[in-house]
């Protein structure tokens, strides 16, 4: 039974199952009777798509990786230390991703679309552009869900998402439902749908093979319905917020489009014109749908500080990751817990290559049977498939390749990995392929051939020719013989040269002979359990492919039907099984105590923010992770608007080695300086374990002590200047201790009330290292004596501290005049900024300095006062005379300020709003100008007006009226095609009912 290739098929029939539902026989079932092959490859799909997520879906867990924040204050000091985390290598997700998608959730549900986060980094775009995928369909239970639920129901919907968009696309590659199943299965658990999770790319991702399904579409019936449906894929992928995705995505779609076009409509120019024509449409179209979102963010990037993105030609995979495409733990874990830790250059995230062996197999099996593979495809796909899969190879994992791609857009910019999402759809069709091969197993390629040969002798009148014609056949049976085995060794051969890179790469990564043999060891294991699901998906091949070639032959047919039934279903469940020992181990399910807890040093700030911000540090107040609580932070994970940032190198130390990243050290000249105070940063937050800003007194030191328990009495101390920490020396041998443990020091006055205490993780306690136990007690008197008592939790035995006559020896730490003031010292160690100025505020005076790096110069110099403003350019003159600000309205995207000035002046806006948004007074159009080199200020007159600051889209919101009129236009289109097959559908209908009557009549 052969199956012809039609030049332009309009709905192109895919194999029917027979009853034995292996894909074979005439018999058609509707799609809600599936045969069981289909229905076991569906409850495999569910399996891996249920065990991926887990409890997350009903609240056990949260699937986050948000137990990670335990590694700063003031998460580390209220009880998270000492939790496993399961995943180290997400730190994107917790401090940027989620709390911002959290934070425009929150605001949607309040009524409002935030176009403008202003709590990290100055203010960055936040709902105005694609970058979180907050218009992507697939973010959807962020907006329904609650916080804790919403991250599983994304991964669950965009699983269910990609995996029947990639079996809607092999279908009408005129596969059979299995085959199309399993393919959506190995698409679904690819390595980059499952290591990218919970950041935007795999819900950019999941819409890849969206976008073949409506360009192979489009090549079967080119209309204007098709077209939209090219614009709503590519347009799901750029709202996806991760373009490079998408380019990598057309790169490779348009390719497949042309080929296909070429083949389908072969000599016919115009037609094929016309495809490409209307394809390039549709993905205008696709621009101008998220037009609303694409040109606020193309002035975005404007005007954020980029550097050190360029790729250079030898960044590409290393031939060893190969290895992960069985064996996903074979190089190293994501766990700290689980060691040996990942160990190439290239971290797993972007290096993890997995596809699983059942995937692997049957990409073999499509390999070695073109012939078979043509003879159902539609024309070009399996040349298509093949060859862009090796090129995507080739630029990925070798110098060479990578070398080509670098300096191509969007490949100079981004990790050529990442074009691994695009590559794994090429690799699931394949594999579908060759689950379409195996369950066929018709000998149409040689029997066919046969046959025709025979005829042929037949009609010439000679046996002669028909024997030539088995002879021809014979021939070609054996050298498709040679080539398969061919294709299977090869395979075999460049897995052992992988497996031997691997083994390379283990011993050449720096690391003590231990870590080599661990590596090594593990290695060994992990391939190991990849080559057992690699024998039982070879024996489940080898077990369909031979019985169903010799069903005439075997005594019981309806027994070995259903063995070789039961030999196809293991296939799905194989990818599904093997698929999980990636997915449960890597996704990190955490308790709901973990996601985002709002300790006392969040409450702290809460109450004393008000208007101004304040600055995190490497230590504490993770970078980024607040903005869900609405706490305006200095510090965060994103980019950052280019003057903002030259401002913020102002500091003593060097800030923005990443331009994504902006991290504050825990340095008092950094915590003092003068940028700060430009900026309005009020509060500056560390961790107990560092040190203590200020003067340090040393205790007078003599005969160890025992400091609990059992302290004989009490240590004392009196107050000289404003005290800020109380300091001892621990002496050896320091006791066991669990991770938890903790010391507690409590200071009180003479009259034994309490007027500091301080809380600290040992995990500092060092022998003959000074321990400091900051307090709030800069209020204290001088002269007032207080005593110390200290406190233990999780040691296991007594804490000896360097003392004398008998008392432990207190060192201190002191105001020095710094500017600063310790307020708060538990659970994390809060300052506050006293020469800080507001972050709204009044500048009754304007200094003009047109030189950029002078303006900095000046504004780390400490000499310009909080009223005076340093503008480039002069403006409106300034009066010098005060006025009273009135804050109306400090929100996401808008400042409204009611100022009553005695002169003329400047409202300065210490955020990063430079060309994003604009002033009105009194409801008229005024200048935002620069000030201060990377802030915003609006010259006002003297008296009574009222200044109101708001996000501006671009272009009069040009792209918001571009995005209505295409929405429009899609709808119009998919309504239109739908009523126009409607009547032809009847019309032809009539026709035929005519036409019988007719025949009837007659």
């Amino acid at each position: 039974m052969t199956t012809q290739h039609t030049a332009a098929p309009p709905a192109p029939a895919s194999p029917a199952p027979d009853e034995d539902g292996d894909g074979e026989g005439p018999a058609r079932r509707r799609w809600w009777r599936p045969d069981l092959l289909t229905t076991v490859g569906v409850l495999a799909f569910v399996l891996f798509a249920l065990g991926t997520v887990g409890s997350p879906l009903w609240g056990g867990k949260v699937l986050a990786a948000t137990d990670e924040l335990q590694v700063r204050s003031p998460y580390q000091d209220v009880g998270l230390v000492g939790i496993p985390v399961r995943n180290s290598y997400m730190d994107d997700t917790f401090d940027a991703v989620m709390p911002d998608t959290l934070l425009f959730s929150g605001q949607l549900r309040d009524g409002h679309l935030a176009a403008w986060n202003p709590y990290v980094v100055g203010g960055v775009p936040l709902g105005a552009i694609p970058t979180l995928g907050l218009a992507n369909p697939l973010t959807l239970p962020y907006y329904l869900l609650p916080d804790t639920l919403a991250p599983g129901y994304v991964k669950l919907l965009e699983t269910v998402f990609c995996g029947a968009m990639t079996f809607l696309f092999l279908r009408r590659l005129r596969l059979g439902r299995p085959a199309a199943v399993l393919g959506g299965l190995v698409f679904a658990s690819s390595a980059f749908m499952i290591v990218w999770t919970n950041w935007p790319h795999t819900r950019t991702a999941a819409f890849i093979p969206a976008v073949f399904w409506a360009a192979e579409r489009f090549v079967q019936r080119p209309r204007v319905r098709e077209a939209a449906l090219i614009s709503l894929a590519v347009g799901g992928m750029l709202a996806g917020g991760f373009p490079a995705v998408t380019a990598f995505t057309i790169f490779t779609a348009a390719p497949y489009l042309l080929v296909r076009a070429l083949a389908t409509y072969s000599g016919d120019r115009r037609r094929i014109l016309s495809v490409v024509g209307g394809a390039a449409a549709g993905l205008a179209g696709a621009v101008a749908l998220l037009a609303f979102q694409l040109l606020p963010f193309a002035r975005s990037m404007s005007l954020v500080l980029i550097e050190g993105r360029e790729q250079q030609a030898g960044e590409h995979l290393s031939a060893a990751s190969l290895i992960t495409t069985i064996a996903p733990w074979a190089l190293g874990s994501v766990t700290p817990s689980h060691p040996p830790q990942w160990y190439l250059p290239v971290n797993l995230i972007e290096s993890m290559s997995y596809v699983g062996a059942a995937g692997l197999v049957l990409i073999v099996v499509a390999l070695a049977m073109p012939w078979a593979a043509r003879a159902f495809l539609p024309r070009g796909t399996w040349t298509f498939l093949v060859a862009a899969l090796g090129l995507w190879v080739l630029v990925i994992y070798t110098a060479p390749g990578a070398g080509l791609a670098h300096h191509l857009p969007v490949f100079s910019t981004n990790f050529v990995g990442r074009a691994r999402s695009v590559m794994w759809l090429l690799i699931a069709a394949l594999a579908a392929v060759g689950m379409e091969l195996v369950l066929r197993r018709r000998r149409e390629a040689t029997a066919g051939a046969a046959g025709a040969a025979g005829a042929a002798g037949a009609a010439g009148a000679a046996g002669a020719a028909g024997a030539a014609g088995g002879a021809a056949a014979e021939g070609g049976r054996r050298w498709r013989g040679w080539y398969a085995a061919g294709v299977t060794l090869g395979s075999a051969a460049f897995g052992a040269v992988v497996f031997w890179q691997a083994r390379q790469a283990s011993r050449a990564a720096p690391a003590d002979a231990a870590q080599r043999a661990e590596r090594t060891g593990q290695l060994d294991e992990q391939v190991l359990v990849g080559a057992a699901f690699l024998t039982l998906t070879v024996a489940a091949v080898a077990l369909v492919w031979w019985s169903g070639g010799r069903r005439s032959q075997l005594r019981r047919p309806e027994l070995w039907s259903r063995v070789r039934l039961g030999a196809a279903a293991t296939l799905p469940v194989l990818v599904a099984v093997q698929a999980l020992t990636l997915t449960v181990p890597y996704l990190p399910r955490v308790d709901k105590e973990t996601f985002y807890p709002v300790t006392d040093t969040h409450r702290f700030l809460a109450d004393h923010l008000g208007h101004d911000r304040f600055a995190g540090t490497w230590t504490a107040m993770y970078a980024g992770a607040d903005a869900k609580l609405q706490l305006r932070g200095l510090s965060g994970h994103q980019f950052v608007n280019r003057r903002f940032g030259e401002l913020v190198q102002g500091l003593p130390t060097r800030q923005l080695e990443s331009p994504t990243w902006l991290d504050l050290p825990p340095r008092a000249d950094v915590a003092r300086s003068p940028v700060l105070d430009r900026l309005g940063v009020r509060y500056f937050v560390t961790s107990p374990s560092d040190r203590v800003f200020g003067r340090r007194v040393a205790g007078p030191h003599g005969s160890p002590v025992t400091v609990v328990p059992g302290t004989p009495s009490a240590p004392r101390v009196t107050v000289e200047d404003p005290l800020r920490a109380v300091v001892v020396t621990p002496v050896g041998p320091l006791p066991p201790r669990t991770p938890q443990a903790a010391i507690e020091a409590v200071l009180k006055d003479p009259a034994g009330r309490e007027v500091g205490r301080s809380r600290r993780l040992a995990d500092g306690l060092a022998v003959g290292k000074p321990f400091d136990f900051p307090v709030a007690a800069e209020d204290v008197p001088a002269g007032t004596e207080l005593t110390v008592q200290f406190s233990t939790t999780g040691f296991g035995g007594p804490l000896s501290a360097e003392g004398t006559y008998g008392r432990v020896a207190l060192g201190t730490v002191t105001a020095t005049g710094d500017g600063l003031r310790l307020v708060r010292s538990t659970p994390a160690v809060v300052y506050e900024r006293l020469n800080a100025a507001p972050r709204i505020r009044w500048a009754s005076e304007a200094i003009v300095e047109p030189d950029g790096v002078a303006r900095v110069e000046r504004e780390a110099s400490g000499t310009l006062r909080p009223d005076q403003v340093l503008l480039d350019t002069a403006g409106a003159p300034a009066q010098g005379a005060p006025a009273t600000l009135g804050v109306d309205e400090d929100g996401t995207d808008g400042i409204r300020v009611s100022v009553s000035a005695r002169g003329a002046g400047y409202l300065v806006v210490a955020d990063a709003i430079q060309g994003q948004f604009k002033a009105t007074v009194d409801g008229k159009a005024a200048d935002l100008v620069p000030a201060d080199h990377g802030l915003a200020a609006v010259a006002v007159p003297a008296g009574e007006h009222v200044v109101r600051v708001e996000y501006a889209a671009p272009y009069a919101n040009l792209g918001g009226w571009v995005s209505m009129l295409m929405v429009i236009a899609v709808v119009v289109a998919v309504v239109a095609g739908r009523i126009r097959d409607r009547r032809r559908s009847a019309s032809e209908g009539l026709g035929a009912e005519r036409r019988g009557q007719i025949v009837t009549s007659r």
